[in-house]
């Protein structure tokens, strides 16, 4: 009969001890104004200097005009959006980029790596495999190559680990750079 007694008393105690606990929270945060983030303040700053120049009392005024392209301007350039603009009348529109269509397959790679890419004319082309730090870990082929698209394949089980490279291929001063995961 003392243990059911004892029992709620004891519950009694805790219970009363979290009910202060909280009560007193609850009156600290109460007590305690927290800033509201919610809201704005503005704050106006004036010039007070005796010597301020006349011309800022009434504001200043800027002539502003609004931004309108030209049409003709627009479609002038080659190339709209990176769209190619059409050809007319026997016009051609020149494509600036030397090495075009770079693929790296398979991807991950176990033994050998398998590229396709295109250049648009008589170029030097290097390929190089480098580390995620930017570090040239071997270079797979460097030979200047007439224009066209170009296959090539390369033994790379030898060379590197498992890990991420990048495969960097440059030609004339263009570079494309392609992440690959060798196993």
């Amino acid at each position: 009969m003392i243990n059911i007694y004892l029992r709620k008393f004891i519950i009694t105690i805790v219970f009363s001890i979290t009910m202060l606990g909280s009560g007193y929270a609850y009156s600290f945060s109460k007590a305690v104004p927290r800033a509201d983030s919610t809201k704005t303040r503005s704050t106006k700053i004036t010039d007070t200097r005796s010597n301020k120049p006349t011309y800022l009392k009434n504001g200043v005024k800027v002539n502003f005009t609004p931004f309108k392209p030209e049409k003709d301007k627009l479609l002038a350039s080659s190339k709209v959006a990176g769209i190619p603009r059409a050809t007319t009348l026997g016009e051609k529109v020149q494509n600036d980029k030397i090495l075009t269509n770079v693929k790296v397959y398979p991807n991950p790679i176990t033994e050998y790596l398998n590229m396709s890419y295109t250049v648009s004319k008589d170029v030097n082309v290097t390929i190089r495999i480098m580390d995620i730090l930017g570090n040239q870990i071997t270079t797979l082929f460097s030979e200047r190559l007439d224009a066209g698209a170009h296959t090539s394949s390369f033994s790379i089980s030898s060379k590197i680990t498992s890990g991420f490279y990048f495969v960097r291929v440059s030609a004339g001063n263009e570079i494309i750079t392609k992440r690959i995961s060798v196993l």
